[in-house]
């Protein structure tokens, strides 16, 4: 097959959809099939077209106020670049203007092409612009998109109930594929039973609710458990947390950490947590359940195993109750291994059956 991948930015910088992309590109081209990608590239000058071990990369320039949006400031590039000599083009994210395109390409020429979106769908917006723009015109917009997509692609369960609730001409072309795990994840089991900290590691944004676990690891700590907090990530919040860490010595805040170096520090961590209220499918949860690390966690944050949440209310006594338990009865926080997460190579398996049957279609 020929696939080609849209998506708003790519690697190397640093997201859940760039992650995932990536894995497609690498997974699919390892089975034998011939793969493209198209992305924006806010800091980039002009068009530009590259070869990375055999995988053909548009990168266009893109307009992206706050890191959203993703607007291609030449739309006729990725026109181009797409073509019709493509068996399966399949985009992400639902609040990117470059990933639209192939919708609007779709409706508006005749190609042979058949398309997959995966939305990457968890809130309509994280500020009150955001959420105003996706009410008056962008929900509507998306939703009229839809009717040319071949297949729709949620990661779990709750972003597919989440899709349906919003987009009327979703809900007969969903297909449910979770995320996968690295293999390199498998190599290590949690061995922090007696280590001296509790991890976060994500963007650091609002809708983390990464003050929210601040107060909970500063209430368990008060109920005489000496524990750190360390949280490493990047985001608009960056500056807030490393001043919280400068003022408490028990808060460490770190950028993103080199690959082996994160997974050690995630194998030895006494608990992780993320209180987020906007996840589809958080990598880093995935990674820790994965691991055998007991976690405390939303609904949202665990969306590809949510009934084993065990944070119901969002207030800090509750929490911080969650991570006393977590640390004082750990093995009533770990992800059940009956409920195992599939390493990447199923997954991109899953993809390639989902191409096959939207070809056949």
């Amino acid at each position: 097959m020929k696939i080609l991948q849209v998506s708003p930015r790519y690697y190397s910088s640093v997201g859940g959809v760039e992650y995932t992309v990536k894995r497609l590109v690498e997974g699919m081209k390892n089975r034998g099939h011939q793969v493209a990608l198209a992305c924006g590239d806010p800091s980039a000058r002009d068009v530009e077209i590259s070869e990375s071990d055999g995988v053909e990369v548009l990168r266009v320039p893109t307009y992206a106020p706050g890191g959203a949006f993703h607007i291609p400031k030449d739309r006729s590039a990725v026109e181009k670049f797409i073509g019709n000599d493509v068996d399966v083009v399949h985009t992400h994210s639902v609040h990117a203007v470059i990933s639209m395109l192939p919708l609007a390409f779709k409706k508006s020429m005749e190609v042979r092409w058949k398309l997959v979106y995966t939305m990457h769908f968890s809130t309509s917006g994280y500020t009150f612009f955001r959420r105003v723009l996706w009410k008056l015109y962008w929900k509507r917009r998306i939703n009229l998109g839809l009717k040319f997509v071949d297949a729709i692609h949620a990661t779990s369960l709750l972003e597919s109930n989440l899709v349906k609730e919003q987009f009327d001409n979703a809900e007969r072309k969903l297909t449910i594929i979770p995320l996968g795990i690295d293999d390199d994840v498998f190599r290590y089991r949690w061995k922090g039973r007696n280590s001296d900290y509790v991890l976060y590691c994500g963007r650091l944004e609002k809708y983390k609710r990464i003050d929210l676990a601040v107060k909970s690891v500063e209430l368990a700590r008060r109920r005489g458990y000496d524990v750190d907090l360390v949280i490493v990530g990047d985001g608009s919040e960056s500056d807030h947390f490393r001043k919280k860490a400068e003022k408490n010595t028990w808060i460490t805040c770190m950028q993103f950490r080199p690959r082996d170096e994160y997974l050690e520090l995630l194998s030895n961590a006494r608990a992780v947590i993320n209180l987020s209220s906007a996840e589809n499918f958080n990598l880093f949860l995935a990674e820790a359940c994965s691991i055998g690390v007991p976690i405390v966690a939303t609904p949202e944050a665990a969306a590809f195993c949510p009934e084993f949440a065990n944070v119901t209310r969002l207030e800090t006594d509750e929490v911080g109750s969650v991570v006393a338990r977590a640390l004082s009865q750990p093995d009533t926080c770990i992800f059940p291994k009956e409920s195992s997460l599939m390493p990447w190579n199923d997954v991109i398996g899953m993809f390639e059956s989902l191409y096959v049957k939207v070809l056949a279609s």
